[in-house]
């Protein structure tokens, strides 16, 4: 199976899409009717939504964005022999490896956030996700192999021409998509879908375009960190993508020990972190990436960057019980609490546990 394309991340979001009649509508809004599409790709399962007048037109751009999906898995996943990023992971060292241009501009965006987060996100860690075994079930590795899989960790290592749009591996360094791949698919499939309303939860990380039928934005739960059947808060909007990390059910058990998911690039050692962050961003790529370094920063590190560079997030902070919700200024104005009574509404609640 493609396991890595999935971020290393357990996103706790959860979608809620009324049902046909379960609000009112606008005069022009009438005929429309919710037509979904499910399947499992890029590691996760995936759901589609959109709502239209004309079922068979509608399922025939879904079946679009799915595709675009699975084409986007078949380029980047490193779980596929064949696939684009597994033979930049094999050229030889030295040897310049000439990317098309949609995963060149992918990759001066992945380049620039590496940068820009001071390597709290960086996709070159694949020697870190190896020794770890983060994709196999985990193990501890010893202070020496951290420190030789550090000397084969880093974006420096990999030297990046974008007007030749070539890559050249300085050493034996390797890429995992874990921390943007499903951002990646979830910009291409959205740019498949165009102006519809419209809406993808892939694995958890949730993308949307336009409105309900009644005018109303989509709405997005925020999980408690700790208990992902818990809604603790809820968020709306018109459009842009919400990509949540968490270490939860996905951080692993070995020997006794919590081991992290979720790696700090800048000390090859598991993210201490146990909460959960949420970052929004008009691009899915952008939200994806986002995520990942704000949750390897911890939430004072991690508010004082998103606050500095004008960004939407916010972390879930487990505390005695209860939730509490530390974010920046924009993105908290937009978080509406939910109380602990509150009884989950009837509809659509896909799974949100990012596998």
């Amino acid at each position: 199976m493609t396991r890595r394309i999935a971020p290393l991340l357990a996103s706790l979001l959860v979608l809620h899409i009324p049902v046909a009649g379960s609000a009112p509508r606008s005069p022009n809004a009438q005929a429309l009717r919710l037509v979904e599409r499910q399947a499992y790709v890029m590691g996760t399962r995936v759901r589609l939504a959109a709502y239209a007048a004309d079922r068979a037109a509608a399922l025939v751009a879904l079946d679009s964005a799915l595709s675009v999906l699975e084409d986007t898995e078949q380029e980047l996943s490193t779980w596929r022999p064949d696939s684009e990023i597994s033979a930049l992971n094999r050229v030889p060292v030295g040897t310049p490896w000439r990317a098309n241009r949609r995963l060149c501009m992918m990759f001066a965006d992945v380049f620039q956030w590496q940068r820009a987060s001071s390597g709290a996100f960086d996709a070159a860690i694949g020697a870190l996700a190896d020794i770890w075994r983060i994709h196999e079930g985990g193990r501890v590795p010893s202070r020496s192999e951290v420190t030789s899989a550090l000397a084969r960790t880093g974006s420096e290592l990999l030297a990046f021409d974008l007007a030749a749009c070539t890559l050249t591996r300085r050493t034996e360094v390797t890429i995992d998509v874990g921390g943007f791949g499903k951002g990646e698919g979830l910009d291409r499939a959205a740019a498949a879908l165009g102006g519809r309303d419209w809406m993808i939860d892939l694995g958890g990380q949730v993308s949307v375009s336009g409105s309900l039928p009644d005018g109303q934005p989509w709405a997005v739960e925020l999980a408690d960190p700790l208990d992902r059947q818990r809604p603790v808060a809820r968020i709306r909007m018109h459009s842009g993508s919400l990509s949540t990390s968490a270490g939860s059910e996905r951080d692993l058990l070995v020997d006794g020990r919590r081991v992290s998911h979720i790696l700090d690039p800048r000390t090859g050692q598991p993210a201490p972190f146990e909460g959960s962050v949420t970052a929004w961003h008009e691009r899915a790529l952008v939200a994806d990436m986002l995520s990942t370094a704000l949750y390897v920063m911890g939430p004072e590190e991690g508010l004082s960057w998103a606050t500095s560079h004008g960004l939407d997030a916010a972390y879930l902070l487990p505390d005695h019980g209860r939730v509490r919700i530390v974010g920046t200024p924009e993105f908290t104005r937009r978080v509406q609490p939910i109380p602990p009574t509150t009884v989950h509404a009837t509809g659509s609640r896909p799974s949100s546990e990012r596998e």
